[in-house]
């Protein structure tokens, strides 16, 4: 099963070094390899005071990827384990570079990033996205969302002067070498301008999304029962004070930068730094997921803000929420349901909101409940929302979004989630969920009326009878899919 697995992967590594080879021809450029001139001609500084950086419409002199192409930017980091494939240093650049763009334009764009290093494993791409993206994240004049073939950059007009794609890319290989020092080699192609738009959908669908499957599933290998110990990750706390995300193996982090494999290489790389442990402790809710352990350790680390996170829900003390979520899932009162809502789409919700207005509220660091954010990992998770009541919870999501995670969603309820074709206004979501059917219909009263539950402010702590009819709620819904045994 190895052999065939490793034969596979060989297979898919050529076909990858065959799409590099075949890119358009670009301007070509060396960066120094030598460790003490790495960033040798890099003029903007990198450091922490730079994260979450915002920037708004009018302040930007240059917008790759985001909302106006529906992002379908990327940005793809790749570990390439023939020594001969990279020359180290080398960055091509396949489109126009940042002095030449007039001011206020919007472009697609990739980013493709490869790595050598005799000691780098697959286990260690989470930690070489985390360092490659830092050069840009914590870039002076850069604004960073999202991950992977959903990412948004804008680079501030006041800051433009500092920067080209050259140095922008020497930056990130050189700080990825500095970081982890596993990395003997790199190179990148950029490739910006919409003449590229189709090219970057073809390699984003035929190599880049591949790649990301196979990483994943690896890391869905592991449970939560398998480890004796979560992590913590505690970056986004230059923007977001009081917010610390819990990393474990059924539960990925908002941003979809890392996985638990990845936070515990962090950690064992540097146990000094933002990624921390969380041991378990006792399971106070086995299925919710809320453990003394990391209830300790949020409230240590969130500044004593926060006493306590239930893992896999939106309603019941979700996780804090910074402002990198990929996308957020939100309670709809009228009906007793979850909707959820991605990035990529532009329209209404049933809660009266868009994506960018949610995500406002949202952000900060603050724990609302009802409100959640997500990477586009979560809902793969084998306990996703499982203290709502799963995937009968959710009555509502975007057309494209549904499609996009038709292979995790249950067959049985996925005609039953409402999309904007069918209903945005909640008397019109009512009715639908009504006419299918939907589980969440056993919820209310006689089938007719929701009895939506009395949710906190944020920060607020819930009444102890409305969280025990929260949890019997979610405990229907779970009964119903076999997921518990049903009650006496």
């Amino acid at each position: 099963m190895k052999e065939m697995a490793k034969k596979e992967e060989d297979e898919m590594a050529k076909e990858r070094q065959r799409v590099w080879d075949s890119l358009p021809k670009g301007r070509v450029y060396q960066a120094p390899t030598e460790l003490d001139r790495l960033f040798e001609g890099v003029k903007y500084d990198i450091g922490p005071k730079w994260y979450g950086e915002r920037i708004r419409k009018g302040e930007y002199a240059l917008e790759v990827g985001g909302p106006k192409f529906n992002y379908t930017s990327t940005w793809f980091i790749e570990i390439v384990h023939d020594p001969d494939r990279i020359q180290d240093g080398r960055i091509e650049l396949i489109g126009p570079d940042i002095p030449e763009i007039p001011d206020g334009t919007s472009l697609p764009f990739m980013f493709w990033i490869r790595y050598y290093g005799e000691n780098l494993e697959d286990d260690f791409l989470d930690i070489l996205t985390r360092w490659t993206y830092m050069a840009v994240e914590g870039g002076e004049g850069w604004m960073l969302l999202n991950t992977r073939d959903t990412i948004w950059l804008r680079l501030r007009k006041t800051a433009k002067h500092k920067h080209d794609f050259f140095h922008l890319g020497q930056a990130m290989i050189a700080n990825t070498k500095i970081m982890f020092p596993y990395v003997e080699k790199g190179d990148a192609k950029i490739i910006v301008g919409n003449e590229y738009r189709d090219l970057i959908k073809e390699i984003t669908q035929n190599v880049c999304i591949p790649y990301w499957e196979r990483i994943d599933a690896r890391a869905r290998e592991f449970s939560d029962e398998d480890v004796d110990t979560f992590y913590g990750c505690a970056v986004c706390q230059t923007f977001a004070p009081n917010h610390v995300c819990v990393v474990a193996p059924d539960r990925p982090p908002y941003c979809g930068i890392i996985t638990w494999i990845g936070a515990k290489v962090m950690y064992e790389l540097d146990p000094y730094g933002y990624t921390f442990i969380m041991p378990k402790g006792e399971c106070l809710d086995p299925i919710g997921g809320e453990y003394t352990g990391v209830n300790e350790v949020v409230y240590q680390k969130s500044n004593r803000s926060y006493k306590r996170v239930v893992m896999y829900s939106s309603l019941l003390y979700p996780q804090t929420n910074c402002g990198c979520f990929e996308a957020g899932i939100f309670y709809i009162p009228e009906v007793d349901g979850l909707g959820m809502v991605d990035r990529r789409y532009t329209g209404m919700t049933p809660i009266g909101v868009t994506f960018s207005k949610l995500a406002g509220f949202m952000s900060g660091g603050m724990q609302n409940h009802g409100y959640c954010g997500m990477s586009f990992r979560t809902p793969r998770s084998r306990k996703f929302m499982v203290g709502d009541g799963g995937w009968y919870r959710i009555v509502w999501m975007p057309k494209e979004y549904k499609q996009m995670l038709a292979e995790f969603i249950p067959e049985e309820i996925y005609d039953k989630i409402a999309t904007e074709d069918d209903a945005i206004d909640p008397k019109d979501l009512k009715e639908f969920l009504k006419k299918v059917e939907h589980p969440v219909t056993k919820l209310w009263r006689n089938g007719e009326e929701a009895e939506p539950l009395k949710i906190p402010p944020p920060n607020g702590e819930w009444d102890p009878e409305e969280e025990k009819r929260a949890k019997e709620k979610a405990r229907v819904l779970l009964e119903m899919q076999g997921k518990l045994p049903k009650s006496e």
